[in-house]
């Protein structure tokens, strides 16, 4: 049984930015940025045209180089100044059983 936010290593997890207002309406922003922190600590930080842009959302294809748990922060700005954050995980193994 897999386990959810679980990769395998050599896969290319595709990490996602949606951003929303207050009220959970989905907007885009006029500023974003995603950090990934790796398990050995290294930082790694997309933002604008690192980042493609599809369908009312961000995202990039990443690929972890080392197994671990991984955590991603996405920041987007809108027009009225308003800054919103969010950070998620996922684990990266290297069996499928």
């Amino acid at each position: 049984m897999a386990r959810f936010n679980t990769y395998i290593l050599g896969g290319t997890p595709e990490i996602n930015i949606t951003a929303y207002d207050r009220d959970g309406v989905a907007f885009e922003p006029t500023e974003t940025r995603l950090s990934i922190k790796q398990p050995d600590g290294v930082t790694i930080t997309y933002s604008g045209a690192d980042l493609t842009l599809g369908s009312g959302y961000q995202w990039t294809l990443y690929r972890p180089p080392i197994r671990g748990w991984y955590e991603y922060e996405s920041w987007v700005k809108d027009g009225t100044g308003r800054e919103a954050t969010e950070t998620n995980g996922f684990e990266v193994i290297d069996r499928v059983y």
